[in-house]
C-alpha cells in the first residue's frame, strides 16, 4: 500500500506522486491529511473518552533513565509506544 499526503502549497509535487504512484494498482493509494482540524481532535478526544481508542504503550519511563529509554527503542524490537513521564 502507499500513503501519500496531499500538500496544498504544493499541488502539482502532490498529483505528480500520485501519478507516479497508480503503478502498484487500483485501490491501493490511501490519502490523508498532514492538516488535522479541530472537528478531528475533537472525534479523536471523544474516541478516547469513550473507551475505544487506547495508546499501546510498551514502556513507561521515568524523566531520569530518558537515556535508557533512547537505548532500548535503538536496540529494536519495541511493540508500542515508549513513555516518558514527567511529572
Amino acid at each position: 500500500m502507499v500513503t501519500i499526503a496531499f500538500d496544498l502549497k504544493r499541488p502539482a509535487v502532490s498529483l505528480g506522486h500520485l501519478a507516479a504512484s497508480t503503478v502498484h494498482g487500483h485501490g491501493r493509494v490511501r490519502f490523508f491529511s498532514g492538516n488535522p482540524t479541530q472537528e478531528h481532535f475533537d472525534d479523536l478526544a471523544r474516541h478516547v473518552v469513550e473507551g475505544k481508542l487506547s495508546p499501546a504503550v510498551d514502556t513507561v519511563f521515568p524523566l531520569e533513565e530518558t537515556a535508557a529509554a533512547h537505548r532500548a527503542l535503538e536496540a529494536g524490537g519495541v511493540r508500542g509506544k515508549y513513555v516518558v513521564r514527567v511529572a
